[in-house]
């Protein structure tokens, strides 16, 4: 309903526009007929003065003009010479009586109550005036107007119909990319069609279709998602109910061992569901308004935050070089991205690793660095551990394969990259190492990605 809203509107945006045009030519050329009718006085008083001028001054030469151009005219001529009084002594209609005027252009009211327009002038010894009845250039100057006006309002109401149909035809595509947009299953979303579309539209449909394709691309990660959640759930759920079952049949001497193994199993399912609210989190991230973050801040709160958990499992962890860097992102984002790096050096360094966390400005850039000197990654296997629930050789029962996936997902949305290696000294070990956009570089980027 809100697209067949939006065309109606725009049907009748482009009918009140195109229509106003129409109305406007209509006006131009009730103009042009005015025009016309006042050319036409002017033409009428220009033949009475030309007819003037060219009369003799003897009544028995004295001609009744016709002027170029009148259709049916109707003048009348009267002359005195010295001595006639208020009467013309010549007259070329005696049933007419017009008074004298002045010189040049009058109007004057004859004895009959019509009004004439009288041209008067000096003929050698004789007064001439010319006159012609008001009536009759009126209906003469009235018909020329119609017949200018004649063919406009005959044309425009084909023009505002030749208007509408063509507004009409041209957003009926409008209306068959809705219908077709409407059909979309949302199951297999598919591209709508543009090779049949008018030119403006493409680039319309082209935004319809990346949208589809990113709609597309988040459906398939839910589904992932929602698939890979409730196998990894199902296993330590399961293990959950078996436990309890095994506590209520334990006997009195087992029962402190049971209660600390399901407390286990509690702690593990608890991580998971976190680590899976994290990537759920992550992966909506890039929807979320950034802020400026300070770096060093967020890091240094982070390793606080984990000190007991280093110390529970033996590890060393300390913080090393610390410049002052700002990033654009969320900070909750930004904070979980470095507790799991973090987090996954501890768990899997083992007791008596030792874990450096350093920040470095480079470039433009802010550089996160967690140096280990436990067991490591095999090289081979850097790449994988990125996917989501891969433990690769790992044997931690608590870990969930999520932490690193969490890790690349916010990377990822914050136009950063993470990157694993060995150590710079050959030692045994893992640096993990992620660069991040400055707050300038990341503002640029964001202005960039909008055009």
């Amino acid at each position: 309903m809100p697209s067949q809203t939006a065309v109606r509107s725009l049907h009748r945006r482009l009918s009140l526009s195109l229509g106003s045009l129409a109305l406007v030519i209509g006006l131009l050329g009730a103009f042009g007929a005015w025009v016309v009718v006042r050319q036409l006085a002017s033409q009428f008083n220009a033949d009475l003065a030309h007819a003037g001028s060219t009369m003799q001054p003897s009544p028995a030469a004295m001609p009744v003009p016709a002027p170029a151009g009148h259709p049916t005219p109707h003048i009348v001529i009267q002359t005195w010479r010295p001595g006639d009084g208020a009467l013309p002594g010549h007259t070329s209609d005696p049933t007419v009586l017009v008074p004298r005027v002045p010189p040049g252009f009058s109007e004057a009211r004859g004895a009959n109550g019509r009004m004439w327009d009288v041209f008067a002038m000096q003929a050698g010894t004789a007064w001439v005036q010319m006159a012609e009845q008001r009536a009759v250039r009126n209906d003469n100057a009235a018909r020329v107007a119609m017949w200018a006006a004649i063919p406009v309002v005959l044309l425009l109401p084909l023009l505002v119909w030749v208007v509408r149909a063509s507004v009409r035809m041209s957003l009926r595509p409008l209306g068959e990319i809705g219908e077709r947009v409407a059909k979309v299953d949302l199951n297999h979303l598919q591209p709508v069609e543009t090779q049949a579309a008018p030119e403006e539209l493409r680039p319309f449909l082209d935004s319809i279709n990346r949208m589809m394709q990113r709609l597309s691309s988040l459906i398939d990660a839910e589904r992932t998602f929602i698939a890979d959640a409730a196998h990894e759930l199902r296993s330590p759920i399961t293990a959950l109910q078996l436990q309890v079952d095994n506590l209520r049949h334990a006997p009195p001497e087992a029962m402190e061992d049971r209660i600390e193994e399901l407390q286990r199993g509690i702690r593990r399912t608890s991580t998971l569901v976190t680590q899976l609210l994290g990537l759920a989190r992550a992966e909506i991230g890039a929807r979320a308004s950034p802020a400026e973050v300070p770096l060093t801040q967020v890091v240094t709160d982070v390793v606080t935050d984990l000190l007991p958990l280093a110390l529970d499992r033996g590890v060393d962890l300390g913080a090393e070089q610390m410049d002052d860097a700002v990033v654009r992102a969320q900070e909750t984002d930004l904070r979980m991205l470095v507790k799991n790096l973090i987090d996954n050096a501890i768990r899997y360094g083992g007791a008596g690793c030792r874990v450096d966390v350093s920040v470095r400005r480079l470039d433009g850039h802010a550089e996160i660095e967690v140096a280990d000197d436990g067991p490591g990654i095999p090289e081979s296997e850097r790449a994988r551990v990125f996917d989501r629930f891969y433990r690769g050789g790992a044997t931690d029962e608590e870990g969930s394969g999520l932490g690193l996936a969490i890790v690349q997902t916010v990377v990822d949305n914050l136009g950063g990259s993470v990157t694993l290696s060995g150590r710079a000294d050959g030692g045994h070990g893992l640096v993990a190492r992620i660069v991040l956009p400055l707050q300038g570089q990341a503002q640029g980027q964001e202005r960039g990605q909008a055009i």
